[in-house]
């Protein structure tokens, strides 16, 4: 969701810039990290682009980039930002990917999009071997909802069991659904549903620490527990229109950490930044924005992903981000080098 004009006024005004919240003042420095590449642009027209996922392949070159198109469907992406396939599967809005999935006789790896044409969660199989990626067998799976928006997967160490969180467009409300498969089809049921108050769109799940991280983009960054038994018991990472965050808090994703707690990386939509924190103690490392070098700047960026594995040319890995304007005029993702987030991030601290 863009930010509000309300929102880059009273921006504007406190920082004594233009009305673009982008030049939001002293109080939100960020520092400047470059796109490496960027996809091909989604079809889609208008505000199209959403959510990216990275899924990694056994030989890391040949991994993939997935990413909605809020308008018509979901792509797959090559690491060189090229159109691999395109699924006509309908508005899929977020997506997530896992890895180890099983099908009865076969193992896959999994993507999950929020399907607002079906009102429902949509699957798909990813081939380990090939990187192709397919609609799962069976139909769509559907939710109690009005509209759904924002997604996440967790897989529970224990037992491999897969769960997706889904949050509702405008409601606040929000549900954990368990996904499995039977008789050659995909099933759900609904294990909790909660409140989280007003809208919230972006989520990230800590599987292993059993922590799922949600963006109510207009007041907080919250933390649940994973145990459907928790309800809605939660605890405040970060304000939003604080010193880290700029309405609307859009996408979340978790940026690991060697022999430490990971970090969180929440798209502040309002000034075209990203604020980073650390999840063990919720302190601010600090704000960066995808800008400069041949690549144009991302944009009221919508979805976000991390991928902390090494890669071709990027020894630590992706962040990867929704670009709300590409320079052709249309939206598609960046990719920028984590190596270069990190020492950026750590300069600035020095």
């Amino acid at each position: 969701m863009r930010a509000t004009l309300t929102t880059l006024f009273v921006l504007s005004l406190a920082g004594g810039l233009s009305a673009c919240a982008e030049e939001a003042g002293p109080v939100l420095p960020r520092v400047s990290v470059p796109a490496s590449l960027e996809t091909a642009a989604v079809a889609g027209a208008g505000d199209a682009a959403d959510d990216p996922a990275f899924w990694r392949a056994e030989d890391p070159a040949r991994s993939r980039i997935l990413g909605t198109d809020k308008k018509s469907g979901l792509y797959v992406y090559t690491l060189d930002g090229a159109t691999a396939q395109y699924l006509p599967a309908g508005r899929m809005n977020n997506v997530d990917v896992r890895y180890g999935f099983q099908t009865g006789e076969l193992t896959v790896d999994i993507a999950v999009a929020s399907d607002r044409t079906n009102i429902a969660m949509a699957v798909f199989f990813i081939d380990p071997a090939t990187g192709e990626v397919s609609p799962a067998p069976g139909d769509v799976l559907p939710l109690d909802f009005v509209d759904p928006y924002g997604l996440c997967l967790y897989q529970r160490p224990s037992d491999n069991a897969l769960f997706a969180f889904v949050t509702e467009d405008d409601t606040g409300r929000a549900t954990q659904q368990r996904l499995w498969f039977e008789d050659g089809a995909m099933r759900s049921e609904t294990v909790r549903t909660f409140e989280i108050g007003s809208i919230a769109e972006g989520c990230a799940v800590d599987d292993e620490a059993g922590k799922l991280y949600v963006a109510e983009e207009n007041v907080a960054v919250w933390v649940y527990d994973v145990d459907p038994a928790t309800g809605d018991a939660r605890t405040k990472l970060a304000d939003v229109n604080s010193d880290s965050l700029v309405a609307d808090a859009e996408g979340v994703a978790l940026w690991p950490q060697a022999d430490a707690a990971p970090w969180l990386v929440v798209s502040s939509q309002g000034d075209s930044a990203y604020a980073v924190f650390d999840t063990a103690d919720n302190s601010l490392i600090g704000r960066f924005e995808v800008n400069g070098g041949e690549i144009d700047r991302t944009s009221e960026t919508d979805g976000i992903d991390v991928h902390a594995l090494p890669l071709p040319g990027h020894p630590e890995g992706v962040f990867l981000a929704q670009d709300d304007e590409e320079d052709s005029g249309g939206q598609n993702f960046k990719v920028t080098d984590l190596a270069s987030i990190r020492a950026a991030l750590t300069q600035a601290s020095e």
